[in-house]
């Protein structure tokens, strides 16, 4: 009994040795992962948009690969003439107001949305079918108008291209087989959905004039 009398002081020293530094370590340990958690949604998520960059859409795709996906891109009508007549704050409106479109229009259909760079914008959509598909990308290019604007209202619309990918087919040649019907949709003033045996216009210049037809 004499020896455990005493250890007591060594013994509570120890404990509340412990106890004070789990106390102290848990503030520094919270700090981190909110750190990383931070970094993480930075190196995942577009700044201006707040969906998912390049990068996060790739991640997204890989999670679903075992089921088949219907990949949306979507781009904006005339996007460049409106943010050289109306300035990069105007553009940023447009670009915002889109992604919160395609923000929910993803989230209805358990899918997710991300801006590829510029005004190019993605939505990845698993186990959907093609008819939901084409009805998300008519929502998704609707026009957007800005008002509050000195000019008056200023108001742009889209153009989509639809690919409806199995599982296991690789994100490179989904993001080239919806950018191909892209182009096709822009002839048509229409969502289009890539069909075996439809490729981009011939040379680089036809893809740049058909990139640009809606620019004029």
């Amino acid at each position: 009994m004499h020896w455990f009398c005493a250890a007591v002081p060594y013994l509570t020293a120890v404990v509340i040795g412990a106890v004070a530094g789990r106390l102290t370590a848990t503030p520094v340990i919270r700090r981190l992962h909110a750190q990383v958690d931070t970094l993480t949604r930075r190196a995942l998520h577009d700044p201006l948009s707040g969906l998912l960059n390049r990068s996060g859409l790739q991640d997204a795709y890989a999670r679903t690969a075992g089921q088949g996906r219907q990949v949306i891109l979507v781009d904006l009508d005339a996007f460049k003439l409106a943010n050289d007549q109306h300035g990069h704050p105007v553009g940023d409106q447009i670009l915002s107001a889109l992604g919160r479109r395609l923000a929910g229009l993803a989230s209805q259909h358990d899918g997710w949305a991300g801006r590829l760079g510029g005004d190019e914008f993605a939505v990845i959509l698993p186990a959907a079918t093609s008819a939901t598909a084409e009805a998300v990308a008519a929502a998704a290019t609707a026009a957007i108008t800005i008002t509050d604007l000195p000019t008056g209202p200023l108001t742009v619309s889209g153009s989509a291209g639809l690919a409806s990918v199995p599982a296991g087919y690789p994100w490179d040649s989904a993001l080239t087989n919806a950018d191909i019907a892209l182009y096709h949709g822009k002839h048509a003033k229409r969502p289009v959905m890539f069909a075996a045996g439809m490729t981009y216009p011939r040379t680089e210049a036809d893809r740049r004039r058909a990139r640009d037809t809606t620019e004029q």
